[in-house]
């Protein structure tokens, strides 16, 4: 109708049908989604019927309106030919997209299904062995009490020349109550580190508290033995069952790793507003790697559990590991030849 209507009208309305011509051919091969071919017969078509009305003379005046807008559609309307194919193509890439994002999503949803599954037999586990902590706790708990009964009742009839001993034994078993407190007592170590700030910890305190358990250790040795202690007191926030034992596993190092006549350093210091303590040993010192294997992950470690200076490394591990969850910072160096030296720090809370 529109190519019979070309030849009956003049110029303005021919430039008006070939455009409408033009707009509906490109448009409906742009919203199209068909092979190729099917567009060449379509645009076959419109030719076709083109050229019939010229050879039956309904079209008088063919070359003019090809130039009036017939060579425009001829143009373009070969070109919209592989619009359909490349919709085609995009529809196709958006359809395997949202596939593979639907699998995916499937596949999230399985494995989060089953890490669900493992976190529930994981958390099972967990309960386990806190409900055996705790019994285990409260056995070594009550062992201690007799022990520490028993040696109320050994005090009163030692020697002088035991009283030392007794002394140190007395020591030890509170520090062992302190230590398993800390070891089996349940703590939520995916706790944020603020809670681990709960006390207010005199770090001189804890020290000269801690040093009394070893006096006898090292002059068992005969180490030499100097402090540089600042004169006031120092406070940080802290948990102090946790300090003490930090403190403790530092000092038990020291002296089990030291031998006989070596001199051991301990100072105090508050710099920039942070109490720094460090323990070291200037003759004797140990191999690098050696002692940076201490803190690697039990699992990964050889340790022989019935030697006791396997279970002093051990604690030399749990302290770096307590340190850091109070907010401290836990450092050592070694030489073989110029000794060692284990460091805390920690932010000073106040000073008197």
């Amino acid at each position: 109708m529109a190519l019979i209507t070309m030849s009956e009208t003049g110029i303005g309305n021919r430039l008006m049908y070939t455009t409408l011509i033009v707009v509906l051919f490109v448009s409906f091969n742009t919203i199209a989604v068909w092979a190729v071919i099917n567009s060449f017969i379509q645009y076959l078509l419109v030719i076709a019927t083109f050229s019939l009305l010229v050879a039956f003379n309904v079209i008088n005046d063919p070359v003019e309106i090809l130039k009036q807008g017939g060579y425009v559609f001829l143009s373009l309307g070969f070109v919209s030919l592989f619009f359909p194919k490349t919709r085609k193509t995009v529809l196709v890439e958006k359809t395997k997209e949202q596939l593979n994002s639907y699998d995916k999503t499937n596949d999230l949803i399985d494995e989060l299904s089953t890490t669900r599954k493992k976190y529930e037999e994981l958390l099972e586990k967990v309960l386990r062995k806190e409900n055996e902590f705790k019994f285990l706790f409260q056995q070594i708990s009550d062992d201690l009490n007799k022990i520490n009964e028993a040696l109320a009742d050994v005090k009163n009839g030692v020697i002088p020349e035991r009283k030392k001993k007794v002394d140190k034994l007395d020591s030890l078993i509170q520090n062992l109550r302190n230590q398993s407190s800390i070891y089996f007592k349940p703590i939520n170590l995916n706790a944020t580190n603020k809670n681990f700030l709960v006390d207010s910890v005199d770090v001189k305190k804890v020290y000269l508290g801690v040093l009394e358990s070893f006096k006898t250790s090292m002059e068992e040795k005969s180490l030499r033995y100097t402090e540089e202690l600042i004169d006031a007191n120092l406070f940080i926030e802290a948990n102090e069952r946790m300090f003490n034992t930090v403190v403790y596993n530092i000092l038990n190092f020291v002296v089990m790793f030291s031998n006989n006549n070596d001199e051991i350093k301990v100072s105090l210091e508050n710099i920039d507003r942070n109490t720094i303590l460090s323990v070291s040993n200037k003759t004797h010192g140990i191999d690098t790697s050696e002692i940076e294997s201490y803190f690697r992950d039990v699992e990964y470690v050889n340790y022989d559990y019935k030697k006791h200076n396997d279970s002093v490394k051990i604690g030399l591990r749990i302290s770096k590991q307590l340190t850091e969850k109070m907010n401290g910072y836990f450092s050592y160096v070694s030489s073989e030849t110029m000794g060692f030296e284990l460091k805390i720090q920690f932010h000073t809370y106040k000073q008197s």
